[in-house]
């Protein structure tokens, strides 16, 4: 790995143990014993000022008496020692500190404020801690067992991640006779300092790790969680078991949406954004390691079951269909190769029935077949004991079966016990996956076509943006700021109305009406039929009270529905301010369906946005889907996707489809207007009339709340949506508009032919090497960016009414989280009128606002107008000691 902050937690040179002892039963003892014991190489040093020697180890009184430097310190003395202990490795040049020790705050809490204490001494020590409160680390491959666990832990490929200790504990208990192998076993404990965010990323990059579980009970940082998932989850699968998915969220207070979104929904939501696949079981993640293990891929759902028993094949064909799976039928020659094999009654299809009395042999073609068959992306083959059936002999077919360069994932599936016994074991000892149900087998296949389809998804981009009208943000701003002055958490009617028509969202045209009369002078200046809704601050569901009359096609009509909605609200909700009630014209949408946007605010993960089946029945059919913002078209269209009553947006019977890129124009302003006001807590726009000719927003409630002052703009939200406060207007020397702007998805397109057109020369001093065009996957990465973690800035010009791209500059964030590495290109056809400049610039304000402190970025020697410019802004430039073909420029913002 390359050298990271936290290279030296993660891979010590020399590792401290604090509170060594000889004692048998001492935490700090069984450290000091397992770390000698598991082979580590380096320099271990014992720190107790109680003895000269422990373990065979020289102990010292503290770590500077040792004077040995030391990358890591393991702490096992109590919690009321540790800040001081912390204090010692600062002063020692020791940054990096695993605190096995409880008593911070866990269980009854009376350990906060050491808690705190620990917290702020880490920081003026620029320690980084892992824990406290935890079991400690497993690096099997540099032969560091930082833990007081007593079972060995396997080389292998697997990193686990957990928040419980205990888990820990049994997965490392588990894995040996498993034959399984991990690269780590990380205990977070209370995650004071270091989290899933920092953790992620050292194991995104880590060359021994193939594949990642996470054991999650809460999560403290959801940006930088969501940040470093995604990232990890690009290049590796990542399983994720969420505890506590049952557990009571808080209540909504004003929305239909509150109450529909449940925390677990935005939790699976957030994963979906980032890539991760979930499990819900113990079982499940043990099933995922079972197949992760020895680096299991796969390239779709397709999947094969091979059995000799009919039942256990319905059974797993039964478990495949709940799962999506394909279980696609054998290839014309899998059914020749069988056919001249097997018996002539076997199943001829898929699950592949070889028949009870199957010998070894019969299961080798079987598998060998269904390998090579480019119907299957992977294999399960099942066996249940009978009479006639050797279990070891047919393992060791299935061993033999298997060509060395397999690509595809094959699993086992030997049920029973004791008779399938031996076979499990040469099964497993030889990195075959091995279930003991076949449920389990499928389970965790579709983990691999889980990981396969996200990353699909992934390289789905969306066309160009057509409608970039930008919202009213200041009238935004005006409206809830106004309201918030005069201390309220809602916004009337008409002002949420006033709010999405901000956001050009059509509404239908809403009229506050106080009396009886001023009701008439509203009905009649909409036109009938007309609505008539009750108006009330404390009201916000207003069909509980009686409170809406629908269709009033007369003023007599109007009259009557104004006196007896204010009595019926008035006896209803006596505590209620009655201000009397809103008018607004019948929404006339032909063929209209009616839907359900709405958003709910997660104490974790911020905004929620919710798509569904509207109405008044809402919270009845609760048909509805949940996704973190930004969104895109694309993440739009599978939200609306994820929903039964997206069949109904289709055209059905006499009913024409409905407009539904109008619909998604609505998901992506709503996304648009959380992302941009952070004061919206809760917003339901119910219905949203969809018709043919378009939409309509005929009911919103909006509620706000003032953000916390410490926040920045986008500090409410998990994902960072678009910077729009980066963008720059100029123009180019002749006159032509230039717009110098952060890249989006929607710039796919323009960034595949703007690569495509550059000319060799270009293409060389940019990639370094020669390319023709831009693959699916870096065209995906390229655009589809983290804009917490790396910023790209286009020059921009329309011409025919499209975006043409003609430079682009980016960086991304050093793992020092203080500077960062950039580059740059320009298009050959305008070279010379400044546009580098311009970008090196826009990108170095970006990288200032976001706190950077550095850029550097390596360019080559002979890319004179490259250096000339890189001069011209005051970068400094040096010869690359590692190539001398390469130049290094820098330069402190």
């Amino acid at each position: 790995m390359d050298r990271y902050p936290l290279h030296g937690l993660f891979n010590p040179g020399a590792v401290a143990v604090f509170g060594a002892s000889p004692r048998p039963d001492s935490v700090g003892g069984r450290v000091l014993r397992n770390i000698r014991e598991a082979g580590f190489a380096g320099d271990l040093v014992a720190v107790n000022p109680k003895y000269e020697s422990v373990e065979g180890v020289r102990c010292h009184p503290t770590l500077g008496a040792a004077g040995v430097p030391v990358d890591l310190a393991i702490v096992a003395t109590p919690a009321r020692t540790v800040a001081e202990i912390i204090e010692q490795c600062g002063a020692a040049g020791c940054r990096n500190a695993i605190v096995l020790s409880a008593g911070f705050g866990e269980g009854d809490g009376a350990g906060a404020p050491l808690a705190k204490v620990l917290a702020s001494v880490a920081r003026r020590a620029n320690v980084r801690l892992l824990g406290p409160n935890c079991v400690g680390m497993v690096r099997p491959w540099l032969g560091l067992n930082a833990t007081f666990l007593r079972a060995e832990t396997p080389r292998g490929h697997l990193a686990l991640v957990s928040q419980s200790g205990a888990l820990v504990s049994a997965i490392a208990d588990w894995a040996g006779p498993h034959h399984l192998g991990f690269s780590a076993l990380i205990s977070l404990g209370n995650s004071l300092d270091i989290d899933f965010g920092d953790v992620l990323q050292v194991l995104a990059t880590d060359a021994q790790t193939t594949a990642i579980l996470l054991y999650v009970e809460g999560v403290h940082d959801a940006p930088a969680f969501i940040s470093a998932l995604r990232q990890a989850a690009r290049v590796k699968p990542v399983i994720v078991l969420k505890a506590g998915r049952h557990a009571e969220g808080s209540k909504a207070a004003h929305t239909h949406t509150g109450a529909l979104i449940g925390n677990d929904a935005i939790f699976d939501a957030a994963l979906e954004r980032a890539g991760a696949v979930r499990v819900h079981t113990f079982g499940q993640l043990f099933a995922a390691a079972e197949i992760l293990s020895p680096g299991s891929r796969t390239r779709g759902d397709r999947l094969a079951i091979i059995t000799n028993g009919g039942g256990a094949g319905v059974l797993a064909a039964d478990r495949a269909g709940d799962l999506h799976l394909s279980l696609s039928a054998p290839s014309e020659q899998t059914l020749t190769d069988l056919d001249a094999v097997l018996p002539a009654y076997w199943s001829r299809g898929n699950p592949i029935d070889i028949l009870g009395d199957a010998p070894p042999a019969h299961f080798t073609v079987a598998v060998k077949a269904a390998l090579a068959d480019p119907a299957f992306d992977g294999v399960l083959v099942m066996l249940t004991p009978q009479a006639m059936t050797d279990p070891e002999a047919v393992a060791r077919a299935v061993i033999d079966a298997i060509p060395p360069d397999n690509p595809k994932p094959l699993l086992a599936c030997w049920m029973g016990e004791t008779s399938v016994a031996a076979g499990r074991e040469l099964l497993s000892s030889n990195h075959v996956p091995d279930f003991s149900a076949p449920e389990l087998a499928v389970e965790a296949f579709a983990y691999l076509a889980q990981h396969q389809h996200s990353r699909r998804l992934a390289l789905e981009v969306p066309g160009p943006m057509h409608d970039d009208q930008p919202p009213d943000l200041e009238g935004a701003r005006m409206i809830i700021d106004a309201a918030l002055a005069e201390g309220r958490s809602m916004l009337s009617d008409i002002e949420s109305k006033a709010l999405l028509r901000a956001f050009h969202i059509p509404i239908n045209i809403t009229i506050e009406a106080r009396s009886a009369s001023d009701a008439l002078v509203a009905a009649e200046t909409v036109g009938y039929p007309v609505a008539v809704k009750i108006h009330s601050p404390q009201i916000s569901h207003k069909s509980d009270v009686d409170g809406v009359r629908l269709g009033v096609r007369s003023a007599a009509g109007v009259r009557q529905a104004f006196n007896e909605i204010t009595a019926a609200a008035a006896a209803r909700r006596p505590d209620a301010r009655i201000e009397g009630v809103t008018v607004e014209a019948m929404a006339a949408v032909e063929h209209g369906r009616e839907l359900v946007i709405g958003v709910s605010r997660d104490a974790v993960f911020g905004p929620a946005i919710l798509f569904g089946a509207g109405g008044t029945m809402v919270e009845v059919l609760r048909d509805n889907a949940v996704s973190l913002p930004p969104l895109n078209a694309v993440l739009a269209n599978r939200l609306i996707d994820r929903t039964r009553v997206s069949r109904l947006l289709e055209a059905f019977r006499d009913r024409p489809a409905v407009d539904r890129d109008a619909v998604i124009g609505v998901l992506l302003r709503v996304s648009d207007m959380v992302c941009e006001l952070p004061q919206i807590t809760e917003l339901d726009i119910n219905p949203l009339i969809a018709g043919p000719a378009g939409v309509l927003a005929v009911d919103a409630r909006v509620a706000i709340a003032r953000p916390p002052a410490k926040d920045g703009p986008y500090d409410h939200v998990a994902i960072h949506p678009y910077p729009r406060a980066l963008v720059r207007h100029e123009h180019l020397a002749d006159g032509t508009p230039l717009t110098i702007r952060p890249i989006r998805p929607e710039d796919a397109q323009s960034e595949a032919e703007f690569v495509r057109e550059l000319s060799p020369t270009a293409k060389q001093f940019r990639f370094m090497g020669s390319i023709k065009e831009l693959t699916s996957e870096m065209l995906a990465r390229f655009t589809q960016i983290d804009y917490r973690r790396e910023m790209a800035m286009v020059a921009v010009t329309v011409e025919n009414g499209r975006a043409v791209q003609h430079g682009v500059a980016r960086y991304s964030i050093n793992p020092d989280n203080r500077s960062c590495e950039f580059a740059i290109v320009v298009s050959d056809r305008l070279q010379g009128q400044g546009i580098g400049t311009r970008l090196m610039q826009a990108l170095m304000e970006a990288a200032r606002a976001h706190g950077l402190t550095r850029i550097e970025g390596i360019v080559l020697r002979h890319n004179d107008p490259m250096l000339k410019l890189m001069d011209d802004l005051g970068f400094t430039i040096s010869g690359d000691p590692d190539d001398r073909d390469q130049m290094i420029v820098e330069r402190w913002l």
